[in-house]
C-alpha cells in the first residue's frame, strides 16, 4: 500500500514537473516570437533611411491595368536641392488615364541629413501641353510629420490628362528624417469621398523603396482628383 502511494505521489509529482516545463517552454517561445517581431518592425522602420536619397517616379495609364502605359517620369533627386518639376506624365495618348503608379527610388550617395522636404503635385487637361492647370498642392513638410496633400485637380475638376510631381526642399539644420514612403489616392465626382480608391503606399525607404502599384479611383475609370502622402518616422 505503501509503495503504491509512493508511486501514485511519484507520478503527481512528475506529471505537475512536466506541466511546469511545459508551460515554461510555451511562455519562453511566445516571448521570443515577440522579440523576432519586435526586432523585425524595427529593422524594418531602422534609422538606414537617413543615409538615403530619395526621388519619385511615376507613370500612368488606361483601359485596363498595365494597358497604354505611358512614359515613366520623375522628379529630381530631393538631396541635390534643385526644387524642379518633373515633365508632364500622362497615359500613352495623353487623355483621361484610369490609374497611376508611384515609385520610392533611393540612392546612397548622398542623404537627407538636414534637409526638409515636401511633395508637390498639380494636374492638367488637353494633353501634354499643361493646358488648363488645376492648383498646385502640396503634403505637409517632413519636419511637421508629413501627412497627405489636398485633392488635386485640373481646371475644371474633369477627367485630368496628365500630373506632375515635385520634391520641395529647404534646409532645416539638425532635422534627421529616419524613414520615408510615399502615398497616393485617386477619385471620382471632382473630389468626391465616395468615390475615392484604395490609399497604395511604396515600401519604405529603409526597404529599398519601390512600388505602388496600381492606383485608381472607385472603378477604376476616369478619375477627377488625385492626392499624394508624404508618410515619414523622424
Amino acid at each position: 500500500m505503501k509503495k503504491t502511494m509512493t508511486k501514485r505521489r511519484f507520478n503527481l509529482s512528475s506529471k505537475l514537473v512536466l506541466s511546469i516545463f511545459i508551460c515554461l517552454t510555451a511562455c519562453q517561445s511566445n516571448l521570443d516570437d515577440e522579440i523576432e517581431t519586435s526586432i523585425e518592425n524595427n529593422v524594418e522602420k531602422a534609422g538606414t533611411g537617413a543615409n538615403r536619397d530619395i526621388k519619385l517616379d511615376f507613370y500612368l495609364g488606361d483601359n485596363g491595368l498595365g494597358n497604354q502605359q505611358g512614359n515613366v517620369e520623375s522628379t529630381g533627386w530631393a538631396a541635390n536641392k534643385q526644387n524642379q518639376w518633373s515633365e508632364w506624365g500622362g497615359d500613352s495618348n495623353f487623355y483621361d488615364p484610369d490609374w497611376i503608379v508611384l515609385n520610392l527610388i533611393t540612392r546612397t550617395s548622398k542623404n537627407l541629413k538636414n534637409l526638409d522636404f515636401r511633395i508637390a503635385i498639380q494636374l492638367s487637361d488637353g494633353g501634354s501641353s499643361g493646358n488648363n492647370a488645376g492648383l498646385v498642392r502640396y503634403t505637409p513638410w517632413a519636419s511637421q510629420g508629413g501627412g497627405w496633400s489636398s485633392w488635386a485637380t485640373d481646371s475644371n475638376a474633369y477627367d485630368f490628362d496628365a500630373v506632375r510631381f515635385m520634391i520641395q526642399t529647404r534646409p532645416y539644420a539638425g532635422l534627421t528624417v529616419e524613414d520615408v514612403r510615399f502615398g497616393v489616392q485617386l477619385t471620382d465626382g471632382g473630389t468626391s469621398s465616395s468615390k475615392k480608391g484604395i490609399a497604395k503606399y511604396t515600401p519604405w525607404l529603409s526597404q529599398g523603396g519601390g512600388s505602388t502599384g496600381y492606383a485608381g479611383d472607385s472603378n477604376f475609370y476616369d478619375p477627377d482628383a488625385i492626392r499624394v502622402k508624404l508618410e515619414i518616422i523622424k
